[in-house]
C-alpha cells in the first residue's frame, strides 16, 4: 500500500478537538476518527502519512499500525498534566515501538511539529517548462536523462529502458550533474546522490524513474549535526530496554577527559532519575552538582546526552534522565575493545624516527585500530603510511599488514597510558590485512558482542547436526534416519566454517558446555551474503531470545566484509511465525532501489521420471553473448535492480564466473549455465541452471534451475516451459543430482505440476542493501522484546517457533 503523502488520520474520542485539529491542519487531507473501529476502516482503505492518535486509543491501535500501515508515522497527543498516560506511553516505547509525542494543544507549535514530521514526504514537485535534460557520470559512465520534475531538495529524472541501471544505486554519487534546456545552463548541482530508482509504471511508458538528491557539498563530515531524540518518552523507554539487555553505561566529563563504564543500571522513571552501579566504587570520582555526558551503545547506535549528577556513593551515581539524547550511527559499530581475554597488539618501527614500538590495542575492527602513545616524545601525524605493521592475535601467532594514521585524539582511557606524559590515541585504517588476521578480529569480535557465542568450525560437525536431529528441522537431500552424519555437509563445513575464505562463516550459541542455537552465512552471489540455517534447541528460554542474537551477530559479521553489498533471508510461508515477524520487518525495510521482496516455489521431480517429449520445432541451445546481452535487457525491464544486482544477473557476471573462481580456490564449485529456445521473432524463454558443491545450502536450491519466460501467458508458454524443463532435468541428471529442483514463479506453477513436480510450498526472499543492515537489527530487536514481554506475562513462545 503507497503512503499518502499528504494526508493525516486524526483518532479522538472528542468530535469539539477533533475539529480543531482539522481547522489546525487547514491543506492536510485529514481523516477523522474517533475510536479504533473506525481507525481501521480508513487504515483498510489507504495508508496516511501520519497517524494522530488518543494516548488511551493509541496502545491498542498499535496492532493494526502494524498489520496496515507499518511505514506511517506515529505520534501521540499527550497532555502535560496526564501522568498516567505518560507512564503508559513509556511502557509501550520500552517494549520497541516507535513513535512521537506531541502537546495536546491545537496550536501553531502543533501544525509546524507536525510539518516537521512530514517535512520528508511532502516536498512539492513541479513539472519543469519545455524540455530540459540532465547530464551526468557514474561509476565511469557518461548518462544523459529527460527531467521529469522538480523540487527544492531534488529531481525526478526519466532513463532509457536500455542504460545500465544497476550503476545507479540509491546512494551512488552523481558527478558533474547539470540540467541544459538546448545548449543553456539551467543548473549545476554541488552535490548530488541517487536516492531511489523504479521502473516506471505502466501508464508512465517504458524506462526507469531516478529520484535524485540534492545537497551542498559536505566539506567537514565531523562537524555535521548529530540526529537528536528530545522526546522524553522515548528517551525514558530507550533507557528501559537498555538497562533491560543488560547494555553498559559510561559517564564522561562535560570536558570529556574522564570516562567511566557502569555494568548496571535501573531507572527510576517517578523520580526521573537513572542509577548507575559498578563494583570497582567509581562513584568517588563523580560529586552531586557535576554537569556529565551520559553515553551508552545500544542496537548499533551510539547516544549521548548531558544531564547532572544527583547523588554518589562509592558504587554507585545517580543522575538525572538526559533531556535530549544525540545518535551517532558510527560506521564502526563493530569496534570492539582489546581486553586481557583477548588480547591484541601491534608492532613497527616508525617511518619518521626508526624506533620500535610495540604497543597494546585500545580497541579494533576490520578497518582499522588504535592505539596509546605519548604526544610528548612520539609523532604520528594524519596520512603516515605503516608499510611493515606486524599484528600480534590473541593466540600468540603473528599477522604482516598495512596501515595507515586517519586521527589522533585525546585518550579517555587512563590506565593505558599511565606512564606516559602526554597520552594520546592513534588511529590507524588498515591498507591491508591477511585473511586469517581477519577472520581472528571478526572472532574476537563475536565473543565481544556475545561471551555464549563461538566459531563452529571448533566443533565436530555431529554435534551440529545433532542440534537440527533435536529440533526436527528437515531437509529432503540430507534425512535424519541415515546413522551417518552427511558426508557433505562435513566436508563443507570444514573447509569453510572458520570464514578464511570470506565465502561462509559458522556460528554456534553453547553455555555449559551444551549447544543451544546454531547460524551460518553463505556467499551465494559475488557481493551477497545468505543468513541460513537457523535453529534453536527446542524449549522455552525466558529470558533470552538466542534467535535474536545468532541473527544479528551473522548480519553483523556480513557488515563486516567490505566486498558484501546486499544481505539476503529466506523464509517459508507456511512457517506461521516466521512469515509474521520477518515479513513484518520487510514491509519496515522496504526501499526502492535498496531493498526486493521475491517469492518463489521450490518443485521437485526425480531425475529419472517419465517426461513428455517437447516439441520438435523448439529447440534448446546454450545461450550465446548475444543472448546473453538481449537477457540482460529483458530482465531490467522487468525485474527489480536489486534483485538483478545481488544474483550477478548483470553484465560480465551472468555465468558467475567471478564468485565461481573464488569457491574454485577452496576446491568447491559454484557457476551458472544458461540455455535458450529461440522463436521466429527472437528468444521466447531462457532457463538457468545453477550449480554448486552439495552441502554449501542444505536445502539445496543453489544447484536449482528457474525460468525466464519472454511472454508467460503467450499461447506457447507451456510448450517452450516444458521444453526448457526437459533440457534442466536432463542437466541436473548429467551433474549426479537424483532430483532436479526448480525455483518457480507462481506463473510456472501448472505447467510443472502438469509435468509432475512436487510443490514443496511457497518461499519468501528479501535482499537488502547493506546500509539497511542497523534498520534491519533494530527492528529485529524491538519484535523480540515484545515478544519476551508477552512471555512475562505468561505466554510461552518458543524460539524454534521464531527460527524454524
Amino acid at each position: 500500500m503507497t503512503v499518502t503523502t499528504r494526508a493525516v488520520l486524526v483518532v479522538h474520542p472528542e468530535a469539539e478537538r477533533r475539529g480543531r485539529l482539522r481547522a489546525l491542519l487547514d491543506g492536510y487531507e485529514v481523516l477523522e476518527a474517533s475510536n479504533r473501529q473506525e481507525a481501521v476502516e480508513f487504515l483498510t482503505k489507504t495508508a496516511p502519512a501520519l497517524v494522530l492518535t488518543h494516548p488511551d486509543i493509541f496502545p491498542r491501535l498499535l496492532k493494526d499500525l502494524e498489520r496496515y500501515t507499518p511505514r506511517s508515522i506515529r505520534a501521540v497527543l499527550c497532555p502535560r498534566d496526564n501522568a498516567q498516560a505518560h507512564h503508559s506511553l513509556v511502557d509501550v516505547a520500552a517494549a520497541g515501538h516507535m513513535f512521537f509525542t506531541l502537546e495536546d494543544d491545537p496550536s501553531p507549535a502543533l501544525r509546524r511539529a507536525v510539518q516537521e514530521l512530514l517535512e520528508l514526504r511532502e516536498s512539492e514537485r513541479r513539472e519543469p517548462h519545455g524540455v530540459l535534460e540532465a547530464c551526468f557520470t557514474a561509476d565511469g559512465t557518461t548518462f544523459r536523462a529527460r527531467l521529469l520534475d522538480v523540487a527544492t531538495g531534488g529531481l525526478g529524472l526519466r532513463l532509457e529502458s536500455s542504460v545500465r541501471i544497476e550503476r545507479l544505486t540509491p546512494g551512488t554519487e552523481l558527478g558533474g550533474l547539470q540540467v541544459l534546456r538546448g545548449d543553456t545552463l539551467v543548473l549545476r548541482a554541488g552535490h548530488a546522490t541517487v536516492r531511489m530508482v523504479r521502473p516506471l509504471r505502466a501508464h508512465e511508458g517504458q524506462g526507469f524513474h531516478l529520484g535524485v538528491s540534492l545537497e551542498r557539498p559536505v566539506e567537514h563530515a565531523r562537524s555535521s549535526a548529530a540526529p537528536l531524540l528530545n522526546d522524553s518518552v522515548r528517551i525514558r523507554g530507550l533507557l528501559r530496554r537498555a538497562v533491560r539487555a543488560g547494555v553498559g553505561f559510561g559517564l564522561r566529563t562535560h570536558e570529556g577527559n574522564r570516562l567511566v563504564d557502569f555494568s548496571r543500571a535501573e531507572v527510576l522513571p517517578e523520580e526521573s532519575r537513572l542509577v548507575l552501579r559498578e563494583q570497582s566504587q567509581p562513584g568517588t570520582l563523580f560529586h552531586p552538582g557535576d554537569v556529565v555526558r551520559l553515553c551508552l551503545d545500544f542496537g548499533g547506535v551510539c547516544h549521548v546526552g548531558t544531564t547532572a549528577v544527583l547523588a554518589s556513593e562509592p558504587n554507585q551515581v545517580e543522575v538525572a534522565l538526559p533531556r535530549t539524547l544525540s545518535l551517532h550511527h558510527r560506521r564502526n559499530s563493530l569496534r570492539f575493545r582489546s581486553s586481557a581475554e583477548r588480547p591484541f597488539a601491534v608492532s613497527f618501527n616508525s617511518p619518521l624516527t626508526g624506533e620500535a614500538i610495540v604497543r597494546p590495542l585500545l580497541d579494533l575492527h576490520t578497518g582499522g585500530f588504535a592505539f596509546p602513545f605519548d604526544a610528548g616524545r612520539e609523532a604520528f601525524p594524519p596520512g603516515l603510511v605503516l608499510d611493515d605493521v606486524m599484528l600480534q592475535l590473541p593466540d600468540g601467532t603473528r599477522s604482516r599488514c598495512r596501515a595507515q594514521v586517519q586521527d589522533t585524539g585525546q585518550l579517555t582511557v587512563t590506565e593505558e597510558g599511565a606512564s606516559m606524559s602526554r597520552p594520546r590515541r592513534c588511529g590507524l585504517r588498515i591498507l591491508e590485512l591477511a585473511p586469517e588476521a581477519r577472520a581472528a578480529i571478526l572472532d574476537a569480535f563475536i565473543k565481544a558482542r556475545c561471551p555464549d557465542a563461538r566459531d563452529a568450525s571448533e566443533l565436530p560437525f555431529s554435534d551440529v547436526w545433532d542440534l537440527f536431529r533435536s529440533a526436527d528441522v528437515r531437509f529432503p537431500d540430507y534425512p535424519f534416519h541415515e546413522t551417518a552424519t552427511p558426508e557433505p555437509l562435513v566436508v563443507a563445513h570444514q573447509r569453510l566454517g572458520n570464514g578464511i575464505h570470506g565465502l561462509s562463516k559458522a556460528i554456534v550459541y553453547q553455555r555449559e558446555g551444551r549447544l543451544y542455537g546454531h547460524i551460518s552465512g553463505l556467499r551465494i552471489y559475488s557481493r551477497t551474503w545468505l543468513s541460513q540455517h537457523l535453529v534453536v534447541r527446542p524449549g522455552y528460554h525466558r529470558h533470552e531470545s538466542i534467535s535474536q542474537e545468532l541473527v544479528a551477530l551473522a548480519a553483523d559479521y556480513a557488515e563486516s566484509l567490505d566486498d558484501v553489498e546486499y544481505l539476503r533471508a529466506l523464509w517459508r510461508c507456511r512457517n506461521r511465525w516466521t512469515s509474521r515477524i520477518y515479513g513484518a520487518i520487510a514491509s519496515r525495510l522496504e526501499r526502492p532501489g535498496l531493498s526486493c521482496l521475491h517469492a518463489f516455489t521450490p518443485c521437485r521431480l526425480p531425475v529419472d521420471a517419465a517426461l513428455p517429449p517437447p516439441r520438435s520445432d523448439l529447440r534448446v541451445r546454450p545461450a550465446e553473448t548475444s543472448d546473453l546481452r538481449w537477457l540482460e535487457q529483458h530482465l531490467r525491464e522487468t525485474q527489480d535492480v536489486v534483485r538483478l544486482r545481488s544474483s550477478d544477473l548483470v553484465e560480465g557476471e551472468m555465468t558467475m564466473g567471478t564468485l565461481g573462481g573464488r569457491y574454485s580456490d577452496a576446491r568447491l564449485r559454484r557457476s551458472r549455465s544458461i540455455s535458450v529456445v529461440e522463436g521466429k521473432d527472437g528468444p521466447q524463454g531462457f532457463v538457468l541452471m545453477e550449480d554448486s558443491s552439495p552441502g554449501l545450502f542444505w536445502a539445496e536450491w543453489y544447484n536449482a534451475f528457474s525460468l525466464v519466460m519472454v511472454e508467460p501467458d503467450a499461447r506457447e508458454a507451456d510448450a517452450v516451459r516444458q521444453a526448457l524443463v526437459t533440457h534442466a532435468v536432463a542437466n541436473s541428471a548429467r551433474r549426479g543430482r537424483s532430483t532436479a529442483e526448480c525455483l518457480a514463479s507462481d506463473a510456472d506453477l501448472p505447467a510443472l505440476e502438469a509435468l509432475g513436480f512436487h510443490n514443496l510450498g511457497k518461499v519468501m526472499e528479501f535482499t537488502a542493501h547493506r546500509r539497511l543492515v542497523r534498520d534491519w537489527n533494530a527492528y529485529l530487536l524491538a519484535v523480540f522484546e515484545r515478544l519476551a514481554a508477552h512471555g512475562r506475562g505468561g505466554s510461552r513462545m518458543d524460539d524454534k517457533d521464531i527460527a524454524a
